[in-house]
């Protein structure tokens, strides 16, 4: 963790923001109100205090070097759970349309449309344990890169890349093959905090694996985008190409492309590219347009977590299915139905003012991480870096037990931490961790 969660915090929402008023984004139907504005800057400033509190200043320390940190049973556990992911998605991928993006999305429609009337979802039981296991290549890419010296690239690939890979397939989604690579970019970065540069290691990331990695790396990097820009273009075919998808947005979203600047872009880099690009970038800027109307426009009672959680949801469409549909059907009422509510709106629906309480503790808990990494005794601390990382760059977009799954993704990473040995004292190294 190169900075403080607080000074990261403020970092990405001041770069969301600055995104927003750069880029030729128009408000059509919306608006942003101080009093939101005011709320907004409340959450963001308890999370901040919540993480300044648990900051206690900590000198460079040395950190616990190895050969590879023994995971025990932690490495069996992720292994397995992997496993029955790429099992259970080949399957469903096989015998669904899940390779056909029109069917694909038109699935995710009704899905959603199965959510807002409080209806089940029709997925299969063994889609359902995929759901509950495929977060576990996150965490399997995470260790692998971190505490491997040498990483086995066959075993990353399989237990980590391939379960991301077929839950994106099989769920029709981008977020689980965007999360692997994000994922182990930041492990990848943090590996030079833990490793001496020494001679063998320059002459080892020289190597012929080494280089194989990096060439698999840009390869599914260039395959991924190229997946996530054919969705974007095939729903945008739907309703008759990228022009007419740029006006319909104006009428859905109430925000759309046509600001200062925006007939430059059109003609600069045609109306395809232009549309990708507002696509890309209002999928991170919306939560600061919507969270601001929830502040100001929500008046349900609070949802307690119904709103922010995909497992609790769909708990309580099966006990009190009416009652989900009338919350959220209020939700449809306020326009903000069915975009990215940002973390700070989602947990204001789901506890209203009550949630500054969980975010205080959130900015306490991401200190503590740092802090125990800073600190260098124990290297387990390291492989939740990237997860508190991603959950604060993506708190533009929901909680981190929110987003894409994550509070599945977050319990099997504790566990992975609880079932990793603690180094012993004789692996200890004098590699300092950087402020």
């Amino acid at each position: 963790m190169r900075f403080h969660p607080a000074n990261l915090m403020l970092i990405v929402w001041g770069s969301a923001f600055l995104a927003f008023a750069i880029l030729p984004f128009e408000m059509v139907t919306r608006r942003f109100d101080y009093i939101g504005l005011l709320i907004q800057a409340l959450f963001i400033a308890t999370f901040c205090l919540g993480a300044v509190v648990q900051r206690v200043y900590v000198p460079r320390s040395p950190v616990a070097p190895f050969e590879s940190l023994r995971m025990g049973n932690a490495d069996l556990l992720l292994k397995a759970l992997s496993t029955v992911t790429i099992l259970v998605f080949a399957l469903e991928i096989v015998r669904g349309s899940s390779l056909n993006l029109v069917a694909a999305y038109e699935q995710r429609s009704s899905q959603a449309q199965a959510l807002l009337h409080g209806g089940l979802s029709g997925s299969s039981s063994l889609f359902k344990l995929g759901f509950l296991t495929y977060t576990a290549g996150y965490v399997y890419t995470v260790r692998a890169i971190l505490f491997d010296r040498k990483p086995k690239l066959y075993q990353l690939a399989f237990f980590g890349f391939l379960p991301g890979l077929l839950a994106g397939l099989a769920l029709g989604g981008r977020a689980p093959i965007f999360n692997t690579i994000a994922y182990a970019a930041l492990a990848y970065m943090a590996r030079k905090y833990l490793y001496q540069k020494t001679e063998e290691n320059r002459a080892s990331r020289r190597s012929w694996r080494w280089s194989a990695a990096r060439i698999m790396a840009v390869v599914l990097v260039v395959l991924a985008f190229n997946y996530f820009v054919n969705v974007f273009i095939i729903r945008a075919d739907v309703v008759g190409g990228a022009e007419m998808m740029l006006q319909i947005v104006a009428h859905q979203w109430g925000v759309t492309f046509s600001g200062p600047g925006a007939d430059f872009m059109i003609a600069a880099f045609g109306s395809v590219t232009t549309y990708i690009i507002f696509v890309f970038v209002w999928y991170l800027v919306q939560g600061i347009v919507m969270s601001n109307a929830l502040f100001v426009s929500y008046q349900g009672d609070a949802l307690m977590g119904v709103y922010g959680l995909d497992l609790l949801s769909a708990v309580v469409r099966r006990l009190d299915p009416e009652g989900v549909a009338e919350n959220f059907n209020y939700l449809l009422s306020l326009d903000t139905y069915g975009f990215l509510p940002s973390a700070f709106g989602s947990l204001y629906v789901d506890f209203l003012f009550g949630a500054l309480v969980v975010v205080f503790g959130w900015g306490w808990l991401s200190a503590l991480v740092y802090k125990h990494i800073r600190r260098g005794q124990d290297v387990r601390w390291y492989i939740f870096g990237p997860f508190i990382v991603m959950g604060i760059i993506f708190s533009l977009v929901n909680t981190p037990i929110g987003y894409a799954n994550g509070l599945v993704t977050h319990f099997w990473l504790v566990v992975t931490f609880l079932l990793t040995p603690k180094p012993g004292a004789e692996t200890i190294d004098a590699q300092a961790v950087p402020a």
